[in-house]
């Protein structure tokens, strides 16, 4: 599968101007609307999750998560893309930690193709998505197929800047601009500054057979380490 990837050679990619002024206006009101009535879970206190069912129930997020798929399958050349969720991410400075996940980079176990929607102008400031390109001796899709159940104590999915090509990129961008990207892309979250906020939709998907479910055993032993 990494090799599928690799061949239509996508990491990740900036479609910008991909929201009209009235639909953005509509979608803004709506996440304002969804933060104060609590009507969906909490992921954290900035963080409010739907189900693809939830999405199918509102009509805005149905039709930009509809668009969002006919620009993946451009550019992965497939039509296995299933929505797995989308998140609703209200970001401050208090959110940001410099030394730990998400803001170092890494990669993602359970890999997703996500597409990050601007509901503003995204300046440095605001801290955008950095996304960079590993160096060719790096297998992630190899490396995230070995992570153990305790990786993120262990810091597994961290990636060095040794093995990424220059410099990340800081995807600044304007309102309605979308960011696409595979989890496999090496990223990282940015850093706020005082006084800014990043309000942002964030649509999951998922492609059939990239991540399939632990053996038996492995499901019972994350149970047993839960309790």
């Amino acid at each position: 599968m990494q090799m599928f990837i690799k061949d239509n050679n996508f990491m990740f990619h900036h479609e910008k101007n991909f929201l009209n002024s009235d639909v953005l206006a509509a979608l803004n009101i709506k996440f304002y609307n969804i933060f104060s009535e609590k009507k969906y879970r909490s992921v954290d206190d900035h963080i409010i999750e739907l189900s693809k069912q939830q999405v199918n129930h509102e009509p805005l997020f149905q039709d930009a998560c509809s668009r969002i798929i006919s620009i993946f399958k451009q550019k992965i050349q497939t039509d296995n893309l299933q929505l797995a969720k989308l998140w609703l991410v209200q970001s401050t400075e208090q959110n940001s930690k410099s030394l730990a996940l998400p803001y170092i980079p890494h990669f993602d176990k359970h890999r997703y193709f996500k597409a990050m929607v601007y509901l503003h102008d995204v300046t440095d400031n605001h801290g955008p998505i950095h996304l960079g390109y590993p160096k060719n001796f790096l297998d992630i899709e190899k490396r995230r197929n070995k992570l153990p159940m305790n990786y993120k104590e262990l810091g597994l999915n961290t990636i060095s800047n040794q093995e990424i090509e220059g410099n990340m990129i800081s995807m600044s961008g304007h309102a309605g601009d979308v960011i696409f990207f595979d989890t496999n892309t090496p990223h990282k979250a940015g850093m706020l500054s005082e006084g800014y906020q990043r309000n942002v939709l964030r649509f999951d998907f998922d492609i059939k057979g990239l991540n399939d479910k632990p053996k038996f055993y492995e499901r019972i032993l994350k149970r047993l380490l839960k309790n």
